[in-house]
């Protein structure tokens, strides 16, 4: 009896695991609703710090795509928290979502059309003064 109970648990684990890797990406106004009601996930932008200055999602922090593993960390969230990665186009947010799979987490969503699909959105975009 209790190998059945402890292999229901793994079933159910593995179950709701695959759940939330098969989500569709997140649509742009999606997102922009979730961030107006203050209940937005930790928003990853994954293109270059300079890429980043000319125009990123408010609230997004900056891991380039390339150093998404050495700074996994610096997300600042529970592996089981929800995550959402953009770039420009969505290559390299597909690359740093399943990095961060690989890493254990388990809720991470791409941005659908990426940073593209907010600019074409309309949505509020900030920008940064060049470093001089």
């Amino acid at each position: 009896m209790r190998i059945r109970t402890v292999a229901a648990a793994l079933a159910a684990a593995l179950s709701a695991v695959a759940a939330f890797a098969g989500e569709p990406p997140l649509a742009p106004q999606a997102l922009a609703g979730m961030q107006s009601a203050h209940m937005a996930p930790r928003v990853v932008d994954v293109r270059t710090a300079e890429e980043y200055r000319d125009g990123h999602i408010p609230g997004a922090l900056n891991v380039p795509y390339d150093q998404i593993a050495a700074r996994a960390d610096a997300l600042d969230v529970a592996r089981d928290a929800p995550v959402v990665v953009y770039c420009r186009t969505g290559k390299r947010a597909a690359i740093a979502q399943h990095t961060l799979e690989g890493l254990g987490y388990t809720h991470v969503r791409l941005l659908d059309g990426s940073f593209q699909a907010w600019q074409a959105a309309r949505l509020p975009v900030v920008r940064e003064a060049p470093s001089r």
